[in-house]
């Protein structure tokens, strides 16, 4: 994405705020779902009064991405999706989740969301005025973080063997026989 300047022509705030929402959301949000606190974050950035960082810690501290990804599974999950939408990665080690995930649990979600904005890593690969976006090579082996990542979701689908639907199900998204 293209830096914010200050004065950028409608279309191109609009193609920001569209490619915030399919990175930090992964869909653009429904008209009801924009009402109210969503709504207002919009206005502002098309406004000029916010720009992409505080665009980007506002979407991931609302009650949609709340509700999305932190309410609607476990913490870790929460915590994994956070590296991919603020960090465009998967986490590289165990150690990097249980950081992530002991901020979840004893600050909230906005702390989480505040801590992979504030961190380092974030500041060097987007600043204040690029999107965040995915990172890592699609072609050869994939990083460990995702077979570990991988490895947790078949143990998650495995738990889920009471319903033989859930399980086939799983065994098809894997590639089970």
């Amino acid at each position: 994405m293209e830096p914010r300047q200050r004065r950028q022509d409608p279309q191109t705030l609009q193609n920001l705020l569209r490619a915030a929402y399919q990175q930090l959301l992964e869909r653009q949000p429904y008209q009801h779902e924009k009402a109210g606190e969503l709504e207002k974050i919009e206005q502002d950035f098309l406004r000029g009064r916010i720009g992409i960082k505080r665009l980007v810690r506002q979407i991931g501290g609302s009650r949609l991405y709340q509700r999305l990804f932190f309410s609607a599974g476990c913490n870790t999950r929460c915590v994994e999706q956070g590296f991919k939408h603020f960090l465009g990665r998967a986490p590289a080690s165990k150690a990097e989740v249980a950081t992530y995930h002991d901020i979840l649990v004893h600050q909230g979600l906005q702390a989480m969301v505040n801590a992979f904005i504030d961190s380092e890593e974030y500041r060097h690969q987007f600043g204040n005025d690029h999107l965040p976006h995915p990172r890592q090579r699609l072609s050869g082996h994939p990083p460990l973080a995702y077979l570990l990542t991988n490895q947790m979701h078949r143990r998650h689908e495995l738990g889920m063997q009471g319903s033989p639907l859930l399980h086939s199900l799983a065994a098809m998204e894997v590639g089970i026989p």
